[in-house]
């Protein structure tokens, strides 16, 4: 027995050659060679490399036979002692590590046998490969072809986070396991939250593992069975199951009532330029569906994706709560368990630097599909049809594009009754083109002119077809005036010329153009002031108020025809005139920043930390220096270096060098501050509009309607806006708004919002809004009547734990049928553990239907969302409601 530390190599020759350190004590066995050993023991160095030499020189032509015929890896081991069997040809060493290419291992005892190139290990046995880490109770392992059998094995991969604990695995080839009688988790294999358990898993690092008869357990509960599982064992895509998605969709209308929906993906990654997820759903109150979605991106600059689901829906519905406008009669007894399908298709193409080619399709089978499988509260537009191409051709100062759509929208919210808005254009083959050009510039003077249109071949199935052209030339004049002040003036004629006919009506050709001009004017000037403080969080102050005279016009042209309201839509007249006066606070931040200073004990921490010396020896020219930022002492490093240093040696630099205190008193830190960046802290606008064409009260347009209800005809000024915007921090802000009727003498809308938020859990906002009646903009706004409270709030219980709820409460509940305040609701739970996590969504709303009978009919949606993520595996796309 030989104590102490010994480092051996073992080159691949017949003969072995050994050497030793610090060799103290006699082997225990006495035979021939044992003496022979001593003898070399006790010689002296010299004469002992010498008798090595001979040997060796002996050696060489059986080591030259040895390596063609074997190819047996070095081995390099530390061990603090050893025991030698020459009869059975061993080697036990205690305390020992054995390397050999990119393999360690560890025991308490491992036990070498040369001639069958096998290494052994018992009780405690720890195996190192790359981001591989085993423990065991025994090893067996062929050092030539490391294979080996491991047994008892807990079995960790750092590249993925993942433990897997078997009875036996075998090591079958570099980076690739098969693990019997195992489970695998990402939680602490000894008390794991959840566990996937097999029969049989093939392992292979960075790559994809599968498991054969497996089982799910969530706290010891078996949840899930497997027949066979694959997942993904490297960040990269790879093929393999993704975890489940889970959700409950009730409601008060058996219609819209689902159940609980289970959502089981498989993720196929085809090759690094195509993918393909297969979902495979139930439905608790459907049936079962199937979910595709295959994305590619072919060569470069060529993407897309085809999208198709279905779902096998088992009960036939209810004709007379389904069939909308018609009656439980007209729906056919065949067409009562419709197919329920989506189908997508996007495909985007670059043809060469300048031309892109967009191409798309979607199709519905019904129009309940939307708001049932995607949880679309009111679908719009309720889409059965839409089908597009364009091709983008882009130039120095414009565009061309040549596209073609088709679009078909359902009449209705209405499973059985199918039928298509007939009135709605189904093709659009159009030429679109815009051009801008500045070709006038003097100082501050600019003149610009544009023009935009477009040529356009339409159809309906019932109604007028025909073609199309329009042209929007445009001059935009920006300008000094009086030196103080800014104006700007735009002009453009809208020029259209139209041929229609319907093709049901033998006749009824028509032809007709309009020329419509209008023009925007404004005049601005802008006062600012500067206010400095000497202390306090903020340096700097400046106040801008800037007021704006603006007009807007559109001319008052007739915009009829024989064939009734032309294709494009008609332009209402326009004549109001708009005084702004904005008021802008912005302000700088003072920033408190610490001195720098390198100091001798700086350098020693360098210096025993192995920092480059050429450095260290620079920086001797700087030591006992004192800085009064970061920013100054980063400056003198570049210029003492040249500016060769890293950002990783600026860090390592200051993390060693000392940093000053912040003084307690503003006057003792004047030398240590620095100014950010300016930003908006609060802003106050004041708008007020002057209708002119209200100033008469019998006026009647030529053309369409003029937009706007706000005030009766004869009363030409409009209600007052009054704008606050309060953001003292990101984390901070106070919006106020209220519309001031100068007619009525009172505030008639007003509303307010307050945020505050610290992190992404823990947040809080509230809002009140109210509005006496409902109104429309002089621009063709509609603004629904409210009296309305908003809130939501989310905040962290822990490290682990995040709560959040949200939701908007009617303050006159007594008009609605279920007399509920509460309109709309959702609460939170995001529970964050080490190796797994979920979220909990549960949502509700109140909806409108129309009744069999043709009333309007108030319903009831409460959806729970569960969103599962085991082992921090997420899902690339989950049917998830957006709750901030």
């Amino acid at each position: 027995m030989t104590a102490g530390f010994m480092f051996c190599r073992f080159p691949p020759i017949m003969i072995p050659l050994y050497s030793f350190n610090n060799i103290t004590a006699i082997p225990e066995r006495s035979d021939s060679r044992s003496v022979l050993r001593q003898f070399f023991y006790f010689l002296s160095p010299c004469f002992y490399l010498l008798i090595w030499l001979l040997l060796f020189l002996v050696c060489i032509p059986f080591q030259g036979f040895a390596q063609n015929e074997l190819d047996v890896p070095q081995l390099s081991i530390q061990t603090q002692s050893y025991f030698h069997n020459p009869e059975e040809g061993t080697y036990l060493y205690r305390n020992a590590k054995v390397e050999w290419e990119g393999i360690t291992v560890e025991s308490t005892e491992i036990l070498y046998h040369p001639d069958s190139h096998k290494l052994t290990a018992k009780g405690y046995v720890r195996v190192t490969e790359g981001e591989i880490i085993a423990v065991m109770d025994e090893l067996e392992i062929n050092i030539k072809d490391s294979t080996g059998i491991f047994k008892n094995t807990i079995f960790y991969d750092a590249s993925n986070k993942a433990y897997m604990t078997a009875k036996e695995v075998r090591r079958v080839s570099k980076n690739e396991f098969v693990a019997k009688t195992c489970t695998f988790t990402t939680c602490n294999p000894k008390s794991p939250a959840w566990q996937i358990t097999g029969s049989e898993v093939n392992y292979y690092s960075q790559n994809f593992s599968s498991s054969s008869s497996s089982t799910l357990r969530i706290g010891g509960v078996p949840v899930f069975y497997f027949p066979y599982l694959v997942w993904p064992t490297v960040k990269r895509r790879q093929s393999g199951f993704l975890p489940p998605e889970y959700l409950i969709v009730r409601s008060s209308l058996r219609k819209f009532d689902l159940g609980y929906r289970i959502g089981i993906p498989y993720f196929w990654a085809i090759d690094p330029e195509q993918d393909l997820t297969l979902t495979y759903d139930w439905v608790e109150r459907r049936g079962p569906g199937l979910r595709l979605d295959y994305q590619y991106a072919w060569t470069e600059g060529v993407r897309g994706e085809i999208k198709y689901q279905q779902f096998f829906e088992r009960d036939q519905r209810d004709p007379e709560n389904e069939s909308g406008s018609l009656s439980a009669q007209e729906s056919e007894s065949s067409e009562l368990n419709p197919q329920r399908f989506k189908f997508e298709f996007n495909h985007n193409q670059q043809l060469d630097e300048r031309s892109r080619l967009i191409a798309s399709a979607l199709v519905y089978s019904d129009s309940q599909f939307q708001k049932e499988y995607e949880l679309v509260e009111k679908p719009d537009p309720n889409t059965a049809q839409k089908i597009s191409a364009n091709i983008n051709r882009q130039f120095s100062k414009g565009s061309v594009t040549l596209s073609a759509t088709q679009t078909r929208v359902f009449s209705e919210l209405a499973i059985l009754n199918r039928k298509i808005d007939l009135t709605q254009v189904q093709h659009l083959p159009a030429l679109s083109f815009q051009f801008s050009d500045t070709f006038w510039r003097s100082g501050k003077t600019t003149l610009t002119r544009t023009v935009s249109g477009s040529i356009v071949r339409y159809y309906r199935v019932q109604g007028y077809n025909g073609e199309g052209v329009t042209a929007t030339p445009r001059l935009n004049f920006q300008f000094p005036l009086f030196q103080h002040f800014d104006g700007s003036l735009n002009i453009g004629k809208q020029i259209s010329r139209y041929k229609v006919r319907d093709p049901d009506v033998s006749g009824s050709d028509d032809e007709y153009g309009f020329q419509v001009l209008d023009a925007k004017a404004e005049i601005n000037t802008t006062f600012s002031r500067i206010y400095t403080q000497e202390s306090g969080i903020f340096s700097r102050f400046k106040h801008l108020i800037i007021p704006r005279l603006q007009y807007d016009y559109i001319e008052d042209v007739q915009q009829i025809s024989d064939s009734g309201v032309p294709f494009g839509g008609t332009l209402s007249t326009r004549r109001l005139a708009t005084f702004r006066l904005d008021n802008v606070l912005l302000a700088k931040r003072r920033f408190y920043e610490r001195s720098v200073k390198l100091t001798s004990l700086s350098l020693d921490r360098m210096r025993r930390n192995q920092l480059d010396p050429i450095l260290i020896r620079k920086l001797e020219q700087i030591i006992g220096q004192e800085f009064g930022s970061e920013k100054l002492f980063l400056e003198q490093l570049g210029r003492l270096t040249g500016e060769k240093i890293s950002a990783q040696q600026k860090a390592s630099i200051l993390a060693y060098a000392e940093k000053g205190v912040i003084p307690l008193l503003n006057s003792q830190a004047r030398g240590q501050t620095r100014e950010g960046k300016s930003s908006t802290l609060a802003s106050l606008n004041f708008v007020q509009h002057y209708d002119v064409l209200k100033k008469d009260p019998y006026f009647e347009p030529i053309g369409p309607d003029v937009k706007g209800n706000e005030t009766e005809s004869g009363q030409p000024l409009l209600p007052l806006r009054t704008i606050l915007n309060f953001t003292p921090g990101k984390a901070f802000s106070i919006n106020l708004f209220n519309r001031y009727h100068h007619q009525k003498r009172q505030v008639v809308e007003y509303s307010a919002a307050v945020s505050v938020g610290l992190s992404t859990h823990n947040k809080a906002s509230v809002n009140f809004r109210n509005n006496e009646d409902a109104y429309q903009t002089p621009f063709g706004n509609d603004i629904a009547a409210a009296n309305t409270f908003g809130f939501s709030n989310s905040f962290e219980a822990s490290g682990e734990l995040a709560f959040g709820f949200s939701g908007t409460v009617n303050l006159d509940a007594d008009s609605y049928t279920f007399r509920r305040r509460l309109s709309s609701s959702a609460f939170t739970l995001d529970y964050r553990p080490d190796c797994w996590n979920i979220r909990l969504a549960l949502t509700e709303n109140v909806g409108q239907t129309l009744s069999s009978s043709g009333r309007e009919q108030e319903y009831i949606d409460r959806t729970l969302y569960a969103y599962i993520n085991l082992g921090g595996i997420s899902i690339p796309e989950q049917i998830l409601p957006d709750l901030d």
